[in-house]
């Protein structure tokens, strides 16, 4: 009879073990999404939105990722994302944009136009 409570506490613990692993996965990328960052200024109207990622467990680097405007083109509505070096002055500048609107750290893509 002593089996079964330790049997029902070890199905709770594996239950919250699961839980607890959905989560983390949804929160906590694999690894950094930029491998590949431009060192050169991307014009502003060309940019529709960006967002910053700040350093994380499995990524070291600081990373932006510009959404850029879809082209004047009719077959593709697709948006292209690019990653901005946030060592460039243009990368220093939106990072610091987006410490002025993500005060309360819930915000994690800011419009272009918000920033000038």
């Amino acid at each position: 009879m002593a089996i079964l409570p330790k049997a029902l506490i070890l199905l709770q613990l594996a239950v919250v073990c699961i839980q607890l692993s959905g989560v983390l996965a949804q929160t906590v990328p694999d690894r950094c999404w930029c491998l590949n960052t431009l060192k050169k200024r991307v014009s502003k109207e060309d940019v529709e939105e960006f967002s910053i990622f700040p350093q994380r467990a499995r990524c070291n680097n600081i990373e932006i990722i510009l959404t850029l405007k879809p082209a004047n083109t009719t077959t593709t509505t697709e948006k292209i994302q690019r990653c901005l070096s946030p060592e460039t002055k243009q990368g220093i500048n939106l990072h610091n944009c987006w410490q002025r609107k993500n005060t309360n750290s819930t915000r994690s893509t800011v419009k272009m136009s918000e920033c000038f």
